[in-house]
């Protein structure tokens, strides 16, 4: 008796095969949308001289202004500062507009990958079912949509927003760097140190969660065998596994965001805390009052929120890509099919075809031998109407992952046009 996902192959690795096998057909789909990515760095620029600005203004205003006892000159450098915060209402909308150009035809790509996938494995094997591409078509699809959009985003502030900051802190004394950033990098460090077990993580839950809802879908379409069978307690017992370990994988993957949590506070937090005691050996290598100040705007308004939205995009978002792109775009598994032996291939051109039988059919579900006996079944249309279906188009040749092939070559998998 077979069960649902046994003839998967699920990679168990811990992330970076799944990189390398994505990598060729996104450098292909990056490199057909430069004129789109370059209107995005051109907005991002302007994010990054907004970053600069805020922090530049207060302590200028601070140091030139009030504490020099020029109220005016104050009061203009602050509103240099918020002329720079109002100016990123156009700058997000820019940004937004261009993603739309990266997105959808990502989307696009996907769901012809999917649905290519899908009619090159029934082809191959006719009579086998992979409801695992429904799940593929549409939800993952999706999954791969927002996540792929919200990686955008956020690696793209975090570069250009990270880059303003950390030039504003060095225009306003060398010594603010050397106190902030080895703290910045040694949570981001630590971050890094769990992305790939927690991407096989991710992996893990998804293939648990297909599983699942193949043996859900293939139990209530076998409900009928399964009473007839008495193999409906060992189905349930089945399903309860699958469960089971549905719920440990999704365990496993919360534990994993604990320790990115962890990484997150070192990185988000401890920068501040660093500043702080550092504030007398600064003021004693001439750090004025005003550069404090607006090297803590750094922080507060440009640095650490950019680092957080990085990490918390990458810790979810970017394990849930990878993992995706790689069911989606990767090596095809082996079909799930619904009797316990592999479907008979089609006969070959000009052989009369044979008259189906209950047996060839077989059950809607493996749960054990067919609730009908075996008997033969007449041919619709009798022999006479086989030269017809002996002329019908071949299938597309695949490889051994079922992708197509063309010309004896495999064609090269891409996310779009």
């Amino acid at each position: 008796m077979s069960r649902a996902g046994d003839g998967r192959t699920h990679h168990a690795d811990d992330g970076s095969g799944a990189l390398r096998r994505i990598a060729p057909p996104a450098r292909r789909f990056l490199v057909r949308r430069r004129a789109v990515l370059a209107r995005l760095a051109v907005w991002s620029l302007a994010e990054a001289v907004q970053a600069f600005l805020v922090g530049y203004g207060v302590a200028h205003s601070v140091d030139q202004g009030f504490l020099a006892g020029d109220t005016r000159k104050g009061l203009s450098w602050l509103a240099v500062a918020l002329v720079a915060v109002l100016l990123g209402a156009p700058v997000i909308r820019g940004v937004f507009a261009e993603l739309a150009g990266l997105t959808e035809p990502l989307r696009d790509g996907l769901v012809r990958r999917a649905v290519d996938r899908s009619m090159a494995q029934a082809l191959d094997a006719p009579g086998g079912t992979d409801r695992a591409a429904v799940s593929r078509l549409t939800n993952q699809v999706e999954i791969a949509r927002d996540s792929f959009a919200g990686l955008v985003l956020t690696l793209r502030s975090f570069v250009f927003t990270a880059a303003g900051a950390l030039i504003g802190l060095f225009s306003l004394h060398p010594a603010l760097v050397v106190v902030v950033l080895p703290p910045l990098l040694g949570g981001l460090a630590l971050f890094l140190a769990t992305l790939r077990p927690m991407a096989a993580a991710q992996r893990r839950a998804l293939a648990a969660d297909e599983a699942l809802g193949d043996h859900a879908a293939r139990a209530r379409a076998a409900l009928r065998d399964l009473t007839a069978c008495g193999t409906g307690p060992e189905t349930a017992r089945h399903g309860a596994d699958l469960v089971a370990g549905a719920a440990a994988a999704s365990r496993v993957l919360a534990g994993w965001a604990a320790v990115r949590t962890a990484a997150l506070g070192v990185a988000g937090h401890l920068p501040v805390l660093t500043l702080l005691a550092a504030v007398p050996w600064l003021r004693g290598r001439g750090v004025t009052a005003g550069a404090l100040l607006g090297a803590f705007t750094y922080l507060v308004q440009s640095l650490l929120p950019a680092v957080h939205t990085l990490m918390t995009a990458l810790g979810a978002a970017g394990a849930r890509l990878l993992v995706v792109l790689d069911r989606i775009v990767g090596p095809a598994p082996s079909p799930t099919f619904t009797h316990g032996t592999r479907p008979k291939p089609p006969p070959p051109a000009g052989q009369p075809v044979t008259p189906l039988s209950v047996t060839d059919v077989g059950s809607t579900a493996d749960v054990g031998p067919p609730a009908v006996a075996p008997a033969p079944a007449p041919a619709i249309g009798g022999r006479g109407s086989s030269p017809a279906v002996a002329d019908l188009p071949r299938p597309a040749p695949t490889d051994a992952r079922g992708s197509p092939r063309t010309n004896g070559r495999p064609r090269r998998s891409s996310f779009g046009p």
